[in-house]
């Protein structure tokens, strides 16, 4: 396709016959006939870098004849020729002009073609003052050593895989890489890999980090298999590869290079993203109809406690009502007994009307975050002493034993928001035994706490509804037909708690339940309470 015109290729116009043995053959002619036998692309230019000579092997090699109208042209001129070939002008220009060369002199370097083809190029100095060039495959060089299949059947598989392979030497330049590795960095054939490394690639950061690994590789000896590492491609986009790289061994077991390979798991890793991202919006989901169904759960029972927290006070005027208007109807029989009943149900009712709106009011205060506590030194003993004594006044079915044991002269608490506790304590103990009237409290303490328990003998609580007792609403299964708010036990925790206190329960169904304080002792050593250990009321 490509063949040079015959008149093509002149060392000079008018070079000298010489009449000899061959007759009238010009000279020239021999030369040039010799040279396009040569299976290398030559080139000659003059002193004054015009093109001489090509031979048909550089028409065949830069795919562009040579006519005469070429010849005598500057090297400048003809690089422009064999820039489709070179796939640029400066790649053209070295394959046709010499850097700084001088007579006698030989200048070799490597260019790539535009097809992928390498080819060695060798300029030769002339006494004359120009040079000739030789351009040589790589491919024609491993033809002389007999490797030429072995080298297309070997590349040509390993074009086919997707994955990237590549060969490095001790330097870590690339000496062999795949088509696919070429590609991703913005070569059009992986010839043009070779000789650089991965800081021609990569930036300076990723490069030293893949050459210390690669050093650590030769060093050793041992493989780096299955490191995922982040990337930035010819294109500027973020890519993630599985890599492994191993050492390359000559037939006497020396380490000589690195063979890598490595697999594009970005859309794995995307899609594993994608997953975890799935995956968190579904938990947040399902916390997100979790926090609905408690607040749904709250809005039910804040409109159960507006039900409970009516009847609670509708049931004490009630009582009052239907006192006074027994008294009322038999004022002109008034005797000191009815007078003295109906005046203790009065009185008992007042009692569970204050206790509740005082429940009430400090339950909210404590969810708006106004309430606080003030620390004073108490006792312990005094306090649990006025709430037996008080709720004495009140409930007259139940009796209440205080023992005080050995507890500390003075702690650090709120006397008034204690009482609240206690009496609160005393108040369900009593509630939820109505058949059942001991009421034992016990108060005692150790080197770091003072511990008070309220004890009954009433219906008790499901073992399934313990963990919940302390919870803002919630009332035990067994309270049912028991009027109350749900907010008692609550208001308590809250309180003991703002004590750096705890508060527990232990209860067996139809057993009754041991409710247990405990608090932060003063550090003045305990000592015999002032009153009689053990107290009926």
């Amino acid at each position: 396709m490509w063949q040079r015109n015959d008149r093509t290729s002149h060392i000079g116009e008018g070079s000298n016959r010489q009449d000899n043995c061959l007759g009238d053959v010009d000279q020239s002619d021999l030369f040039r006939a010799a040279l396009d036998l040569d299976e290398a692309a030559v080139s000659i230019f003059d002193a004054s870098s015009r093109l001489q000579y090509a031979n048909l092997a550089f028409c065949h090699l830069y795919g562009q004849p040579v006519t005469d109208q070429h010849l005598g042209s500057t090297a400048e001129k003809l690089s422009l020729l064999l820039v489709p070939a070179c796939g640029s002008q400066i790649a053209a220009s070295r394959c046709l002009v010499p850097t700084e060369l001088k007579t006698g002199e030989i200048e070799e370097c490597t260019v790539a073609l535009a097809n992928g083809t390498r080819i060695g190029i060798v300029h030769h100095g002339l006494p004359t003052g120009g040079w000739c060039t030789r351009h040589v495959r790589e491919i024609e060089q491993l033809q002389r050593v007999g490797a030429i299949n072995e080298l297309i059947s070997f590349q040509s598989l390993i074009d086919q895989v997707h994955d990237y392979l590549w060969v490095k030497d001790k330097s870590s330049r690339f000496v062999f890489a795949n088509v696919a590795l070429a590609k991703d960095h913005g070569f059009s054939h992986p010839s043009q890999l070779v000789g650089l490394t991965d800081f021609d690639l990569h930036c300076q950061e990723a490069a030293h980090l893949f050459r210390s690994t690669e050093c650590e590789i030769l060093e050793s000896g041992f493989a780096m298999l299955d490191r995922e590492e982040k990337v930035v491609d010819a294109t500027g986009q973020e890519k993630w590869l599985s890599s492994s790289k191993m050492p390359l061994r000559d037939a006497s077991g020396q380490i000589i290079g690195i063979i890598g390979v490595a697999r594009d798991i970005t859309l794995r890793r995307r899609a594993e993203a994608l997953g975890k991202r799935a995956t968190e919006l579904e938990e947040a989901s399902r916390q997100l109809e979790a926090a609905l169904e408690r607040e749904r759960q709250v809005n039910a029972l804040q409109s159960q406690f507006v039900a409970m927290a009516s009847h609670e006070f509708r049931t004490p005027l009630t009582i009052i009502d239907g006192a006074a208007q027994r008294l009322t109807r038999r004022r002109d029989q008034l005797d000191a007994e009815l007078v003295s009943t109906k005046a203790e149900q009065i009185r008992s009712s007042v009692a569970r009307m204050v206790e509740l709106m005082e429940s009430i009011l400090s339950f909210g205060r404590l969810e708006a975050g106004k309430i606080s506590i003030a620390l004073k030194p108490c006792s312990i003993g005094d306090i649990l002493t006025a709430c037996c004594d008080r709720h004495h006044d009140w409930d007259r079915k139940h009796h209440v034993s205080l023992r005080l044991e050995p507890l500390p002269k003075n702690v650090a608490a709120d006397a008034s928001a204690l009482e609240q506790v206690f009496t609160n304590l005393l108040s369900n103990a009593a509630k939820y035994s109505p058949h059942s009237p001991e009421i034992e409290v016990r108060a005692w303490s150790d080197a770091q706490n003072v511990y008070v328990t309220v004890r009954d003998r009433g219906i008790g609580i499901d073992e399934d509804d313990l963990p919940r007792m302390f919870e803002r609403y919630f009332r035990a299964r067994t309270s049912s037909g028991i009027a109350g708010t749900g907010i008692g036990l609550n208001l308590v925790k809250q309180i003991v708690e703002l004590h750096e206190g705890t508060v527990s329960v232990a209860s067996r169904k139809g057993h009754g339940s041991t409710f247990t304080v405990s608090l932060p002792a003063a550090a003045s050593a305990a000592h015999p309470p002032s009153k009689a250990p053990t107290r009926n009321s």
